[in-house]
């Protein structure tokens, strides 16, 4: 009697099984979970102590962008000044640390009077319990007439306890000599984290277990990001985070500070060059432009601009 023929009902399910999970093998393999959030690496910052020798108002801020040269503490109920604030010329990036001192960087405005070539690598401290502003260290390179621009961004790391100073200090119409150096405030030993670039402003996030260095250009529309490891040291190279043109911003403008405001990213902007004369305004022409955090493809997306007064 002949034998029935085998059923293909069981072959058919069993290589659909396979198939099946050869699929769900590849989507598991190639799925990237959402990224989280960036998060600020400066929630430690402690106003200075000096503060309380004021009539302190809620209003009441530390500032180097105004008319007047030097630090300058700004209120409802009028500015104020200690003798040290303008011993370093006009000031551009500030920064605090988790013990309330302030770290500050010369940046010429008017003429190279008032803001001279020798002081342009060196960062002042003002001392939280004296509000003495004295100098704190000196980044390697020099100024020049051609360049009179050093320190353009500074920024803290809690968890490091380390500044992070973005330069443009030696560079030339043609060469970049810039970058980010790491500053141990406990000793003031220093690194190189970012060579040959120009950077006009720095931020430390963290993002997961890792950190982040995000690095505003000096020269170009775009921010970078440098990944970080447990000490503050690069653990890889720098990659475009952000095409500021995106957003909107001219091919001269330029990333002036960063700050992160829960899940959004604001970038200040002003047009830069490396001339003096260009540069000298008494009004800034800032504009801030906010990106939006985008979790499932972890990556800022542009949300909208404003211009400030």
């Amino acid at each position: 009697m002949p034998r029935p023929a085998p059923s293909i009902l069981p072959v058919t399910l069993t290589l659909l099984g396979l198939v099946f999970s050869l699929v769900l093998l590849v989507a598991t393999l190639g799925y990237a979970a959402p990224t989280s959030v960036p998060q600020p690496l400066d929630t430690c910052r402690s106003n200075p102590q000096f503060l309380t020798a004021f009539n302190v108002t809620p209003d009441m801020a530390l500032a180097t962008d105004g008319m007047a040269m030097g630090l300058v503490l700004r209120s409802s109920t009028g500015d104020y000044q200690l003798p040290t604030w303008d011993d370093a010329g006009y000031l551009g990036p500030l920064a605090y640390d988790r013990r309330g001192d302030v770290y500050v960087a010369p940046t010429p405005r008017l003429s190279l009077a008032d803001n001279p070539l020798a002081g342009a690598a060196t960062i002042w401290r003002v001392n939280s319990a004296t509000g003495q502003m004295r100098p704190f260290t000196t980044l390697p390179g020099a100024a020049s007439e051609r360049n009179p621009f050093g320190i353009l961004g500074l920024a803290y790391a809690c968890d490091l306890d380390m500044l992070y100073a973005g330069t443009v200090l030696g560079s030339t119409p043609s060469s970049e000599h810039g970058g980010v150096v790491a500053i141990h405030l406990d000793d003031t030993s220093q690194q190189v984290v970012l060579p040959n670039t120009d950077v006009m402003s720095v931020l430390v996030v963290r993002q997961g277990v890792g950190y982040t260095l995000y690095a505003g250009l000096a020269r170009r529309p775009l921010v970078l990001a440098l990944p970080l490891d447990a000490l503050g040291q690069p653990r890889g190279p720098a990659q475009p985070l952000i095409d500021l043109s995106h957003a909107g911003a001219t091919p001269q403008e330029r990333a002036r500070k960063l700050r992160l405001a829960g899940d959004q990213l604001q970038i200040d902007l002003v047009p830069f060059t490396y001339s003096l004369q260009a540069n000298a305004t008494d009004t800034p022409q800032i504009r801030t432009l906010t990106w939006q955090w985008d979790a499932a493809h972890g990556q800022w997306e542009p949300l909208h601009h404003t211009s400030n007064p």
